[in-house]
C-alpha cells in the first residue's frame, strides 16, 4: 500500500519503507496480520543492539504496525475481539521473551 492509499497517508514514505522491510506486511492487512507484523519488526529491532540506525527504523516500523492494527481494530466489525486478538498476540511475543 502506498502513502497515498487508506488510512496511511500521514505516513512518510521512510516509514513506510521500513515497514516493509522490517514488519513484511501490507498496511491494509487485518488487526491480527499487522500486529504479526509489528511483532516481526521489534524482534528485528531486537537483533540489532546497540546505538544501531537501523534499529532504530525497526522499531518505528513496530510502532507503525501496531498504529495501524489498532486503527484496523477499531474498523473491525468486532473491535473487542480484534482488540483481544492483538493483545493476545503480543502477550504471547512477551512470554516466548521471557524464557
Amino acid at each position: 500500500m502506498s502513502a497515498g492509499e487508506g488510512g496511511v497517508g500521514s505516513v512518510p514514505p521512510e516509514v513506510l519503507e521500513w515497514i516493509d522491510r522490517y514488519g513484511r506486511v501490507r498496511l491494509d492487512g487485518s488487526a491480527p496480520e499487522l500486529a504479526r507484523g509489528a511483532i516481526q519488526a521489534l524482534r528485528e529491532a531486537l537483533a540489532r543492539p546497540g546505538r544501531v540506525r537501523e534499529a532504530a527504523y525497526a522499531l518505528l516500523a513496530a510502532d507503525g504496525l501496531l498504529t495501524q492494527a489498532v486503527e484496523a481494530g477499531l474498523e473491525d466489525e468486532d473491535p473487542e475481539t480484534a482488540f483481544h486478538a492483538i493483545l493476545t498476540l503480543l502477550g504471547q511475543e512477551a512470554e516466548r521473551g521471557d524464557e
